[in-house]
C-alpha cells in the first residue's frame, strides 16, 4: 500500500526508483548476512523482490497518469465546445450585423429622402399649415431614422424617447382626440421605461389606423407593479389600416422580456382596449433618467 501511494503522489521516477531499490535492498539483506546462497539464486531472489516493490508503485502511476490524461481530455474536449460556440456567437453577430446594415441602407435612404423633401416643402409653401406639417413631418422622419439605429445598435446608449405627453400631443395634432392621466413616482428601469412607451405608442397607432376619430383614454400609474391602459372607443371613420399587421405580437413580446405581461380585448362598445403590467425594474445609478418623466416631463432614457 506504501508503495501504491508513492506512485500516486510522487512525480519523480528517480525519487519512486530510489525508494523500490531501498525496499529490495531491505528485503533482501537479511538474506545476505544469514545465508549463502549461489549467485544464481540471489539474482533470482533480488529480481522477485524488486518486482514485489516496483508493482505498486507502478500500478499508482498508471492510475495517475490515467487521471490527468483524461483530465486532459476533459479541458481539450470543453475549450473545443467553447471555440465552437464563440465562432458560432461571432457568426450569428456578423449576421444580425449583414441585416442591420441591410436595414439601414433601406429604411434610412427613404426617411432621409422624406426628411429633406419636407423640409423643402416647409421652405417652398405659402400656407403656415402646409409649412407645420412639412416641419412635423420632417422632425417624424428624422427621429424614425434615429430610433431605427438605436434599435440596430448604430448609436449609443444616450438616445432619448419623446415623453409620453409628447406623444400624446403628436396624436392630438394628427386629430386622435386623447387623456392623459398619470400617478406614481417609482422609478423605472430602462427596460421598463421602454416598454411603457412603446404600449402606449403602438395602442395610438393603432387607434390612428383602425379607429379613426375615436377618443382614447391613457392611464399610467408608476406603482409597483407599474400598469399602463390604453382604451378608445369605436372609431367614426373608416379604417385605414389593412389589418394585416404584427404590431401588437411584437408588443407583446417586448413587454415579456421587460416582466410583464401585456393584454388586449375588444370592448363591447365596439371599442379596444391595450393593458400591460410591468415590474419597476432597478433604475440606473449613473446618474441618468431611466423614467419617462418626473410625471410627464422627462425623457426616457433609451
Amino acid at each position: 500500500m506504501a508503495q501504491f501511494r508513492l506512485g500516486r503522489k510522487e512525480k519523480s521516477l528517480p525519487l519512486q526508483l530510489f525508494w523500490v531499490l531501498l525496499l529490495t535492498t531491505a528485503a533482501i539483506a537479511p538474506v545476505l548476512l544469514l545465508e549463502t546462497i549461489p549467485v544464481g539464486t540471489l539474482l533470482l531472489a533480488f529480481a522477485f523482490a524488486f518486482g514485489l516493490a516496483a508493482a505498486p508503485t507502478a500500478l499508482g502511476a498508471l492510475v495517475t497518469t490515467r487521471k490527468e490524461l483524461t483530465q486532459s481530455l476533459y479541458e481539450t474536449r470543453r475549450a473545443r465546445a467553447a471555440e465552437l460556440e464563440a465562432q458560432e456567437t461571432s457568426a450569428r453577430a456578423a449576421e444580425r450585423a449583414r441585416i442591420a446594415r441591410e436595414i439601414h441602407d433601406a429604411v434610412g435612404h427613404h426617411a432621409t429622402l422624406i426628411a429633406v423633401e419636407s423640409a423643402a416643402l416647409a421652405a417652398t409653401a405659402p400656407d403656415d399649415t402646409v409649412r407645420d406639417t412639412a416641419l412635423r413631418l420632417r422632425a417624424l422622419a428624422k427621429e424614425s431614422l434615429a430610433e431605427m439605429r438605436a434599435a440596430l445598435g448604430l448609436l449609443n446608449s444616450d438616445t432619448t424617447y419623446p415623453s409620453l405627453q409628447e406623444l400624446v400631443d403628436r396624436a392630438r395634432v394628427a386629430g386622435v382626440s386623447v387623456t392623459l392621466s398619470e400617478s406614481g413616482d417609482a422609478p423605472l428601469s430602462p427596460a421598463v421605461s421602454r416598454a411603457l412607451f412603446r404600449v402606449v405608442q403602438e395602442a395610438l397607432t393603432n387607434v390612428t389606423k383602425h379607429a379613426p376619430g375615436a377618443s382614447v383614454t391613457v392611464t399610467v400609474d408608476r406603482s409597483s407593479p407599474v400598469r399602463v391602459s390604453v382604451v378608445n372607443g369605436p372609431g367614426d371613420l373608416p379604417s385605414l389600416g389593412d389589418g394585416g399587421g404584427a404590431g401588437l405580437h411584437g408588443l407583446s413580446e417586448r413587454v415579456r422580456l421587460a416582466g410583464g405581461t401585456l393584454t388586449t380585448s375588444f370592448r363591447a362598445d365596439g371599442g379596444f382596449s391595450v393593458s400591460a403590467v410591468l415590474p419597476p425594474g432597478k433604475p440606473k445609478v449613473d446618474g441618468q433618467d431611466s423614467t419617462f418623466g418626473g410625471g410627464a416631463s422627462a425623457a426616457a432614457t433609451a
